[in-house]
């Protein structure tokens, strides 16, 4: 999935990298720890959005919004065969990425039954671990692209 390119402009084609990007999660992950999600872009560009998409494709029914002022929500993922829960931070509003060690984070990411998605990652890209899959979200006019590196 590295390098992978997606060029959305509709919300069936983000679906469809929601499932591409979960695909190549699943295939990448190892023992040991959790899968980590670093999404970054600017304000408007997709993020929560495919966070929204990604958490219906694994069986979340709660509606899910962007933790900005409770910065972690964690969702049980009943109907998941790999990952159990999906954590989800939103970083816009800390100062440091130190901030989020506070949640216990350490724990959260070396549970390999979590998948965990940062939103505003590039804040706290300092104490992302090494295995973080990034997906960079570009809105450019009408033009929206996702490209994934690790």
């Amino acid at each position: 999935m590295k390098g992978k390119i997606w060029d959305i402009s509709s919300l069936e084609e983000l679906n469809l990298a929601v499932k591409e990007v979960l695909e190549g999660i699943r295939q990448g992950t190892s023992p040991g720890h959790a899968a980590v999600l670093a999404l970054s872009g600017d304000l408007g560009a997709g993020k929560t959005t495919f966070t929204q998409y990604l958490a219906k494709e694994l069986g979340v029914s709660e509606a899910i919004t962007s933790p900005t002022f409770v910065i972690l929500k964690k969702y049980p993922l009943p109907n998941d065969h790999q990952f159990k829960h999906l954590v989800h931070i939103d970083a816009y509003r800390l100062e440091t990425p130190e901030e989020l060690l506070v949640l216990n984070l350490k724990t959260e990411f070396l549970d390999e039954g979590n998948l965990v998605v940062v939103e505003w990652a590039e804040k706290v890209a300092t104490i992302l671990p090494a295995h973080t899959t990034t997906l960079q979200f570009t809105l450019d006019g009408a033009r929206r692209t996702l490209s994934s590196q690790r």
